[in-house]
Formats: C-alpha cells, structure tokens, sequence
C-alpha cells in the first residue's frame, strides 16, 4: 500500500467519524461510559522515527543509518472493566535506509491499556508484546518486540471516536552461535492518528 492510498484511506475513516458523530449529537445522544464486555477496533496511521541502535555490547551505534519512515496498523480491544482493556495487534512499519535498502516491520501482539477520562476525551497508557517479523535486502528474521505507548482520544459520536498515539517501540535482532556478535537493539518512536469504532 503507497503512503498516498494509506493518508487517504485514514482521511476517509476519520471524516467518516465526525459525519456520524455530528448526526448522532443532532439526534441527542446518551453520555459514553465504558464498561465490562465493551470492545473497539482502531485503524491508524502515522510515522515510524528511529531513534537509536545499541550493538551486541550495548554501546550506541552511532549514526543509526536509518531515515524516518511511516506506520499503520489495526487494534482490537475487549474492555475487562471501567479501566481496563486487553487485545491485539496487527501492524507495518518501514524506514530506508542510508545503502537504499528498506526495514520493514510487521509485528502482531497482544495489547493490555488502562484508560481514563470520559466524554468526550480519554486517554490511555497502554504496553504490547508480540512477535515481529523483520525484512531488509532480501532476508527476514522473526523476534520478538516491546511497545510502551500514551493516547488520547475524543469521540464525535457513542460508536466513533479520533485517536492520536505515541509510542516507544524496542526491536532486538538477535543472533545465536557464532553470529552472536551481531546483536543488536533498535528503539524507534512511532507516532500516528486513526479512527477507533466502538461496539
């Protein structure tokens, strides 16, 4: 999918969003308020920004030869309770490189958050682990990944709501045996805004 069809396709999701907010207010909606068994999906879009790469003995590798890139990616939440959600996550991700090459990402995870707040903003801090599979020249490895990240979202209607996220992603390479010495461990911020429909 290009950059272009992707900003479009969020543009369209989010317009999408306000249009049915703006009718649900016309028509006088309820105050939102969370609760055991309610679930979401999310669609987002953003930026992927490397941020640095530490190697096999953990000293900073230094430029990291990466350029910024950009990120998109699906999450489904079951609430647990008022504060409480756990999920999942399907995503991609990619950043060029200096040699021309490209990185791509695509982790798929589990996902918990807290979320707090009330109509119409909330906001959450929420961490996900998973597994990734990485691929760049040709060749792909399969690790594992961390997200530690922060939201704030407002709703435009009981079913829809705009989302804006930050994120701290810590991607390891790892190697065994003999290539051991080419460990390494990347840390990228990713950024992004999406449409998240409530049911």
């Amino acid at each position: 999918m290009s950059k272009k069809l992707l900003a479009v396709t969020v543009l369209i999701a989010s317009l999408s969003a306000l249009t049915l907010g703006a009718q649900e207010q016309a028509s006088g909606s309820s105050v939102i308020t969370r609760k055991k068994g309610d679930q979401s999906i999310t669609i987002l879009a953003g930026g992927f920004i490397p941020l640095f790469v530490l190697d096999n003995t953990g000293a900073l590798i230094s430029p990291s030869n990466m350029y910024p890139g950009a990120s998109f990616g699906v999450q489904y939440r079951y609430m647990l309770g008022k504060s409480i959600g756990i999920g999942g996550s399907i995503a991609g991700s990619f950043v060029t490189t200096v040699g021309g090459g490209t990185l791509f990402l695509a982790p798929i995870g589990v996902t918990a958050a807290w979320v707090a707040g009330g109509e119409p903003m909330e906001y959450e801090v929420s961490t996900e682990l998973g597994m990734n599979i990485m691929r760049i020249y040709g060749n792909g490895l399969i690790e594992p990944y961390a997200k530690l990240g922060a939201g704030l979202s407002r709703y435009v209607s009981s079913s829809w709501s705009i989302d804006t996220k930050v994120s701290w992603c810590f991607i390891p390479e790892i190697h065994l045996g003999t290539y051991s010495s080419l460990n390494s461990y990347a840390n990228f911020l990713e950024f992004s805004i999406g449409a998240i429909y409530h049911f």
